[in-house]
């Protein structure tokens, strides 16, 4: 299996994720990871819900829809291909 690339497509967990930060986003603010988990996540627990939510977001970010900085709270910014 090869690794993803940029413009790649979202897997429907992937999209579900994406689409619950871009509300956030364009709401004025990005969420944080636990919130990522809480709305995405809520049939785990919470440490699997911040592992599960960060596994996401690297998968979303490696094919180009987010850009995120690394330890910072709510560091998730939309890419050109994720505004579209």
């Amino acid at each position: 299996m090869r690794a993803s690339q940029p413009g790649d497509p979202l897997t429907d967990r992937q999209k579900l994720v994406f689409d619950f930060v871009k509300s956030r986003i364009l709401m004025g603010l990005a969420p944080t990871l636990r919130e990522v988990g809480a709305g995405c996540f809520s049939h785990c627990n919470g440490g699997t819900q911040v592992t599960a939510s960060l596994k996401c977001l690297n998968a979303i970010e490696s094919k180009g829809y987010i850009e995120r900085l690394n330890n910072i709270s709510r560091g998730i910014f939309l890419t050109e291909l994720g505004k579209q």
